[in-house]
């Protein structure tokens, strides 16, 4: 692989890390790149920095996201998530298993959802996070609908396909109940005033 093929495949992978932080790092980082593929076996210099990518790439990441402020729909998220552990919990029934991690997600993630929550009630958005709380949930309905249609049609689940099909219906299931919690969310902070006289 040529040096300028090299760098424009390194610039590629630059533009992961946050908007911020490649827009002011993006060029000196490209150039010693290239310098370094002219001092050095390229072979040296893409492990470098790859490595590099891969340590420095989550640690922007996660950097960017901390000065960010609280996203006001992670509780609602959160909450989604814990009803949807209360119900694998309930459909898992004599089975211990099922239950049990149910239950496991339903507590982490309403604990999750409670502190999420003290964490961005004091955020107010401009635009409330549940105002397209009906689209979320016919999204959820579609993906739900679609699954079980598909597996009508089909009578039984093809050999390895049972995973992906279990992910999606739980994906359908989450959907759904984050579509609901966003609809309450909404229709209880947005009721019209009574003007009362």
């Amino acid at each position: 692989m040529n040096g300028s093929r090299s760098v424009r495949i390194y610039r590629g992978l630059v533009r992961v890390y946050p908007r911020r932080f490649r827009d002011e790092y993006r060029d000196d980082m490209a150039l010693l790149f290239a310098n370094q593929l002219q001092d050095e076996p390229p072979g040296r210099v893409w492990a470098r920095g790859v490595v590099d990518l891969a340590i420095t790439i989550p640690a922007r990441h996660l950097e960017a996201h901390m000065n960010r402020p609280p996203n006001p729909t992670m509780p609602l998220v959160f909450a989604a998530l814990s009803v949807t552990g209360i119900v694998f919990t309930i459909l898992g029934g004599s089975n211990l298993g099922m239950a049990g991690i149910g239950l496991a997600v339903a507590v982490a993630a309403g604990i999750l959802a409670v502190a999420s929550w003290r964490n961005t009630r004091a955020v107010t958005a401009a635009r409330p996070a549940s105002a397209h709380w009906w689209q979320v949930l016919l999204g959820g309905v579609g993906l739900l609908t679609t699954t079980i249609v598909g597996l009508n049609i089909t009578g039984e689940v093809p050999e390895g396909w049972w995973v992906p099909m279990m992910l999606t219906l739980l994906g359908g299931i989450i959907t759904t109940a984050t579509g609901l919690i966003l609809g309450i969310a909404h229709i209880t902070t947005h009721r019209p005033r009574n003007a009362t006289g």
